[in-house]
């Protein structure tokens, strides 16, 4: 099962073709995406889907988003679905650039935005970047358009300030961070690996990040003060370290704390865009998923959960490529923070639910300015590790687990209110 969009306790997920929701014990399927074209289909059988796991790691091709009440985008491949009763029926709306990757566009590609939905296209070659913007999800027309970088990242609704902001990349002069408005996207910063991100974590006072960036000898978390922005030119500030770029980030209140959650992926081969002189991975075969509160000013960053990338052929046969281990992350208003590992040794497709009551009993990591840092990503303690929490529901369709805190194996307590 692959994590996709949350709305409230609405949560959506794909195992292959099929959508439907997470439910709290198990998958509940609604529906299918059309087939694929045959030179595709093969992908989505479930002997192939195995057969690729062994081989070059487990891959997911969909996305699923709600949109509004009742109705979802989705995408496949290079294909973008539409549905207007939760899932049980697709049509389909348009289509992505040819060279876009095997899911068409990354999860953090949607964004409802006052009443509209923005779609950022995630070409891999020649193409413009572009942003596209629809009424309903039906139809749809170009938002926003550069020739100097390589694609959007993601869009994302600022919560907080009101704002549509994106993320841009690879190459330095090609990553930026800023906001959508009038047609145009307006960097706030821009030029260098610092400025590349996947997601962003909103907060009330600043805009948290991590480098999504394998080749950096430091792979640092950033804050942006929002009070730095208008002045121009503003400058982030490293707040902790990680051993693996991230990609996914999400923001949980609890009880009037502000957490900023973030989730490294473990890279495999070479970046595109890494110098000549650093063309190695130096990231690990961590999955970690780390969290920091605004009563440290999100400055202490703790352990949440680490998963291990699962081991393939792909690592070990020149020529044969290995594919990228994940933590999609989503939030849910009483299970708190949900974590889906992928094509991990451990806990695959599972949803883990973590209670952000307990994130500050996890092992500090990344330490800065001075702060003692417990081991690194490598070496630090699990907190929640996938082969220590009970998973509710069984079998291939498994839903949302609960994960245990510390190594006393006493499992978080379960909040019924006070989240945001």
């Amino acid at each position: 099962m692959k994590l996709g969009g949350a709305d409230g306790d609405r949560v959506y997920a794909t195992v292959g073709r099929a959508v439907g929701r997470c439910r709290l014990d198990a998958f509940e399927p609604r529906g299918a995406l059309p087939r694929p074209p045959a030179r595709e289909a093969w992908m989505d059988r479930r002997s192939a889907r195995w057969l690729l796991g062994r081989l070059t790691g487990r891959v997911t091709r969909a996305n699923v988003w709600p949109i509004a009440e009742g109705r979802l985008l989705a995408t496949l491949g290079n294909r973008v679905y539409r549905s207007a009763d939760d899932g049980r029926s697709w049509r389909r709306v348009r289509d992505l650039p040819d060279s876009s990757g095997p899911m068409g566009v990354l999860p953090t590609s949607v964004a409802v935005h006052e009443g509209r939905t923005y779609l950022a296209e995630y070409p891999l070659g020649d193409e413009p970047a572009t942003v596209l913007v629809s009424d309903d999800g039906r139809t749809w027309r170009e938002f926003a358009t550069r020739d100097d970088v390589r694609h959007f990242h993601g869009v994302f609704s600022d919560p907080y300030g009101g704002s549509l902001w994106a993320t841009t990349g690879d190459a330095d002069g090609e990553c930026a961070i800023g906001t959508l408005d009038g047609g145009d996207f307006r960097p706030v910063g821009r030029g260098s690996q610092r400025w590349r991100a996947v997601g962003l974590a909103f907060t009330p006072d600043a805009v948290v990040w991590g480098m999504d960036c394998s080749f950096a000898p430091s792979i640092e978390i950033l804050r942006l003060s929002r009070r730095s922005i208008p002045a121009g030119d503003p400058e982030p500030e490293a707040v902790g370290t990680v051993d693996n770029p991230v990609f996914y980030a999400e923001t949980i209140e609890d009880d009037g704390e502000v957490w900023a959650v973030l989730s490294t992926a473990s890279t495999t081969g070479t970046d595109a865009v890494a110098p000549a002189d650093r063309l190695g991975n130096t990231g690990s075969r961590r999955v970690s998923v780390v969290a920091a509160s605004s009563r440290t000013d999100f400055e202490r960053w703790h352990a949440v959960a680490d998963f291990e990338r699962a081991d393939t052929l792909g690592e070990r046969v020149p020529g044969l490529p290995a594919s990228n281990a994940y933590a999609f992350l989503a939030t849910h208003p009483e299970r708190g923070l949900l974590v889906n590992p992928f094509n991990t040794r451990t806990r695959h497709g599972e949803v883990i639910a973590f209670d952000p009551a307990t994130f500050d009993s996890g092992a500090v990591v990344g330490g800065l300015r001075g702060e003692e840092s417990v081991g690194d990503a490598r070496d630090a303690e699990s907190v929640g590790d996938a082969r220590d929490a009970e998973s509710v529901g069984g079998g291939p369709r498994k839903g949302v687990a609960d994960g245990e805190r510390g190594t006393d194996g006493r499992r978080g307590a379960r909040r019924r209110g006070g989240r945001r």
